[in-house]
């Protein structure tokens, strides 16, 4: 019986994995664009209702049949703190973006080529908010006129601290929260410097 039960709950789980799929493969016959990027988000590929759940898709365009928009299950950023740990979005600092919900100035939701699902370089977009950054010394001014290197220039340059990402504001500096000032991941002042840097 028990052995019956086991083979049954099985079959439901196949049956109700298929059809999710199902699903998310006939939003891709219209939608293959907002996914056809280097990194496509896991939740995309649990099934477009994860998220878009009050979405009547019998009808083009798609009627909403919640309160929040494109049918969303929930507003952004309760929509993300529902997969993503919230504990990850507190702290002493938290970056502006961060504290106000606006996950999706940063982030696509769908698929990206950039990493962490970014809408662009994360230099770019670190420079898109903080413009003043790029045309002042930065950090300390030593060989070059214009200090550290931000990880703007068109060559990707290894990061030191973390293998297999590139180097750029998040180096040291969190994207989401910290518990330094200045959102620095090391610490401050000299301190951060010589994470990298010899003394």
């Amino acid at each position: 019986m028990q052995l019956r039960n086991a083979a049954s709950a099985t079959v439901f789980a196949l049956l109700l994995a298929a059809t999710e799929l199902a699903a998310a493969e006939s939003c891709q016959y219209c939608h293959r664009s907002m996914t056809n990027n280097k990194t496509v988000h896991a939740a995309v590929h649990m099934g477009c209702r994860l998220c878009h759940d009050k979405l009547d898709v019998s009808k083009v365009p798609h009627l909403n049949k919640g309160p929040f928009p494109k049918g969303l299950r929930a507003e952004v950023p309760a929509l993300c703190i529902s997969c993503h740990e919230q504990a990850l979005f507190e702290g002493n600092m938290v970056h502006a973006p961060v504290n106000t919900g606006f996950c999706l100035e940063c982030h696509n939701p769908h698929a990206s080529n950039y990493p962490g699902l970014l809408k662009m370089k994360p230099a770019s977009l670190c420079l898109n908010c903080h413009p003043d950054i790029e045309n002042s010394v930065h950090v300390v001014q030593g060989i070059s006129t214009k200090g550290h290197p931000l990880g703007n220039i068109k060559e990707d340059v290894p990061d030191p601290k973390r293998p297999g990402k590139t180097f750029y504001c998040a180096s040291c500096h969190e994207p989401h929260r910290s518990t330094l000032p200045k959102l620095t991941r090391y610490g401050v002042g000299m301190t951060s410097c010589q994470t990298c840097h010899d003394k």
